[in-house]
């Protein structure tokens, strides 16, 4: 069984699908990177965890957009317009 029925399909989700699937799959990863890092010190100048973990949370997804579309834009020279 054929995942893909032809190559503009697969060059399709791999400019759009996979990037999304990656950061989806990273995010936790770098979570636990920043608030291990990040997590002490932001915790003894806020002293609430809850702020401590929005501040992580926003760090995060600003994170994974910077590697998403350096990601992007990395598939965009392997499956760009002129292959």
């Amino acid at each position: 069984m054929k995942l893909f029925p032809d190559f503009e399909t697969k060059k399709r989700f791999m400019k759009t699908g996979l990037p999304i699937i990656l950061g989806i799959a990273w995010s936790p990863i770098i979570w636990m990177v920043v608030i291990a890092t990040l997590g002490q010190g932001v915790f003894a100048l806020t002293g609430s965890w809850l702020v401590t973990q929005v501040v992580v949370l926003v760090i995060v997804f600003l994170v994974v957009y910077v590697l998403l579309r350096v990601f992007m834009q990395i598939g965009n020279k392997f499956y760009g317009e002129g292959h």
